[in-house]
């Protein structure tokens, strides 16, 4: 591997494994490792100086990630050995956090790819008013010397009441790193590994985050035995009615005993919930696809040219929660399993993510009747866009329609189109150039679309574990009926 190839993907072991849980949580395309600023730059071949480890850029939300490997010496005094650890590991590594975040708001156009300060950042950073920022600081080598002191993960305990130095006189607790400057979330090897699997995409870290800084800003949390405990205790308020989160009432306060995680993990819904998200991996691996198009500029059709403006279409899919995911990624693939090879197919998708966008997912076969392939795709892109000018009458209410075009699969062809519409704006003519079309074209009249509603959950109980249970009941009804009917008839001999 050469220079430039290991600093793109870490240049310590843990950094590159920080790269690896990001790429995998967050996808390429808004994930980036080691960059740089040209503060301190001398001369027009000298170097930059690192921004941060790993930095996530999606929509409003921005991740700066510090990752630090400081090592936990063991002198046979633990609160001597601690004290230093947390001194190096969080105290003296935050400051690189704050001033990522301070550069990133006031030269967000000085920051770079490269050591050398040659390619520039290709995402365009949210304004001052709009931007979320969140600020993980990831401090290993702490767990193994915990777990010599308690028979749990090793995970470090969550403290909010302690604060700055204060946490060096704590052993094994972490608070609040500088309470005037923004929370930082400390992460340890556990907690790091648990978040970064368990919310493995950027809407459900996000949201995560946001709410756990409310939580703690709001002085509720008093206690939790370790990050992946309160992510448990998170998980598990979900329920048919509502998604996980923190519903702590004005008057409660949340201690998070050890377990919990360990406790929902063992549930069989849990357990099926995993199972069923194994198929909303197809949503990712098509984002990583049209992702490396868009980095290598191999679009054969797209309405936007700069980076930013070519990836809005998979944004909008990276944007969906994993049971967002599912939901879509099984809908799609049962259209297209569906349709015979030479069979054109189109789906109509709510996002179940976001209340503002659509999705319009094409199928169309290559016929004789194209003297050419390229004369194929180019009348299924056209078809594309008159397919999502048609969605927007069908479903006014939603703003953003991404459209995906594809040759059935298994086909000589292979290739997709995207193109994204913002219709926040539309204008009279744009509605009756939709309605002419969908007119002339009989797309996506209503009449003709059957719509599909089923409640999907994040944890759910198996289907046929519900329909032993129901077929327990009936049994039991049918049971008590014989034995209701079989002592009336005792009753009636007797009476005779």
């Amino acid at each position: 591997m050469s220079t430039e190839q290991e600093e793109a993907q870490g240049v310590t072991a843990s950094e590159r494994y920080l790269a690896w849980l990001g790429k995998n949580t967050f996808l390429s395309p808004w994930c980036f490792p080691n960059l740089y600023t040209d503060e301190g730059k001398k001369a027009e071949g000298g170097d930059g100086k690192e921004l941060c480890d790993l930095l996530v850029v999606f929509k409003e939300h921005v991740i700066i990630f510090s990752d630090k490997d400081i090592a936990f010496k063991d002198t046979g005094n633990l609160e001597v050995d601690w004290a230093r650890w947390v001194r190096k590991a969080v105290l003296k590594s935050a400051p690189q956090v704050y001033g990522a975040e301070k550069f990133i708001r006031e030269h967000a156009d000085r920051i770079f790819l490269d050591r050398k300060c040659e390619q520039a950042f290709p995402l365009a950073f949210p304004s001052n008013d709009e931007i979320k920022i969140h600020r993980v600081l990831v401090a290993r080598n702490a767990t193994e010397r915990f777990r010599q002191h308690t028979s749990g993960t090793g995970s470090l305990i969550l403290n909010p009441e302690i604060a700055g130095k204060e946490m060096e006189k704590t052993p094994f607790q972490v608070g609040t790193v500088n309470p005037d400057k923004g929370f930082v979330h400390v992460l340890d090897d556990v907690a790091l590994n648990v978040l970064l699997r368990e919310l493995d995409t950027v809407h459900d870290l996000t949201t995560y985050l946001t709410e756990k800084e409310a939580l703690i800003s709001s002085g509720k949390l008093l206690f939790s035995a370790g990050e992946e405990e309160l992510l448990g205790y998170y998980l598990s308020e979900s329920n048919k009615d509502r998604d996980p989160g923190f519903y702590v009432n004005d008057s409660e306060t949340v201690v998070v005993e050890p377990g919990l995680y360990d406790s929902l993990r063992s549930l069989p819904q849990y357990r099926r919930g995993k199972q069923l998200d194994s198929g909303s991996y197809f949503i990712d691996r098509f984002i990583e696809y049209f992702g490396s198009h868009a980095r290598d500029n191999t679009w054969h059709f797209s309405n936007a040219e700069d980076f930013d403006s070519v990836t809005m279409g998979i944004r909008e899919f990276a944007s969906e929660s994993r049971v967002g995911r599912r939901i879509l990624a099984d809908s799609i693939q049962e259209k297209v399993k569906s349709l015979k090879p030479d069979q054109r197919g189109v789906r109509l998708l709510l996002s179940p993510t976001n209340p503002l966008t659509m999705y319009v997912w094409l199928v169309v076969p290559v016929s004789d009747h194209f003297e050419s392939y390229q004369k194929y795709r180019d009348f299924r892109a056209g078809l594309l866009i008159a397919y999502c000018k048609s969605a927007k009458l069908l479903k006014p209410e939603r703003n953003i329609v991404v459209g995906v075009a594809t040759d059935p699969p298994g086909g000589n062809g292979g290739s997709e189109d995207m193109i994204y519409h913002d219709t926040s704006e539309w204008s009279e003519e744009d509605y009756a150039e939709a309605q002419e079309l969908r007119e002339n074209l009989g797309l996506f009249k209503e009449g003709n679309v059957i719509e599909q509603n089923k409640r999907h959950y994040q944890y759910p109980i198996a289907e046929e574990r519900t329909d032993n249970r129901a077929k327990r009941e009936a049994g039991k009804k049918r049971k008590t009926e014989r034995k209701r009917q079989k002592n009336a008839r005792r009753k009636n001999r007797s009476r005779k």
